[in-house]
Parts: C-alpha cells; structure tokens; sequence
C-alpha cells in the first residue's frame, strides 16, 4: 500500500504543470491607447500616459501629422480622475509649433473604470453647441 502511495505522489509531481496566465496590474500607471482600428480609415484618435503623479493627454491627426500634447497631474478618489493640466504643446511633422499653459479644460468632470486591458474615460467635452458626456475606451499599451 505504502509504495502504490509514494508511486502516486511520485507520477502526480511529475505531470506537466499548465503555466499560468499572464497577470497585469489593475492600475492606471501606464501608456493607453484609444482604442481605434488603424486601417487607413482613422483621421485621430487619443492616447494617454499615465506615471508617478504626472498625466500626458495626447490628440493625434493623423491627416496633418499634429499631435497636441497636454501635460499636468492626476490624481484619483474612487472612480473619479481628478487632473490638473498646465501646459499644452502642439507639434506638426516633428517640430513644435506652439507650446503655453492649457486655457480650456480637459478631461473635466471625468470617471473611469479599469481592467487589466482596457481604460473606459466618461467626461465632459464642449463642442460649440453645448456641454456633452464623452466616452473613451483605451487599450493597455505593452511594448517589447
């Protein structure tokens, strides 16, 4: 009985082990990406990054190769996103064509919830007619 016991414990140690999923941190510490599908149809879209207390909010045009940058601190309370943008830089083509503090607002009043893969932002934008509820979906950006 004694050695059918330690065969079964030897033959159970030695069966291949499954590995295990790869786990990534619920957090917003890292670089986003809307989440767009880039077929040649797209003509912006936003990213987003996220480190130590500091926020870069980043719209592209894809037409005119811009890319407007705004920079500043966030901080979170639950589900609500609090930031503090301080400057905007817009770039075109590689160069910088305007840099100054941020006038307007950006990412105000926003929420958000969080996967290991995907950041859904709800904040307000003011198009010219009258404050609207916007939605974003970012995907995580895992670079090599």
């Amino acid at each position: 009985m004694v050695k059918i016991l330690l065969l079964l414990v030897i033959v159970a140690g030695a069966c291949k082990k499954d590995k295990p999923d790869a786990v990534f941190p619920i957090e917003l510490t890292g670089y986003w990406l809307e989440n767009v599908r880039f077929d040649g149809s797209v003509i912006s879209y936003k990213e987003i990054h996220f480190w130590g207390d500091s926020v870069k909010f980043t719209s592209v045009d894809v037409a005119t190769y811009q890319f407007t940058s705004a920079r500043g601190t966030y901080s979170t309370q639950g589900d609500k996103l609090i930031t503090n943008f301080k400057e905007v830089t817009v770039h075109r083509g590689g160069n910088i064509i305007s840099r100054g503090p941020v006038s307007g607002s950006y990412l105000e009043n926003a929420t958000y919830t969080l996967n290991a893969i995907n950041l859904t932002l709800n904040y307000t934008t003011y198009p010219a007619v009258a404050p609207m509820n916007t939605t974003i979906v970012f995907n995580r950006f895992l670079g090599d």
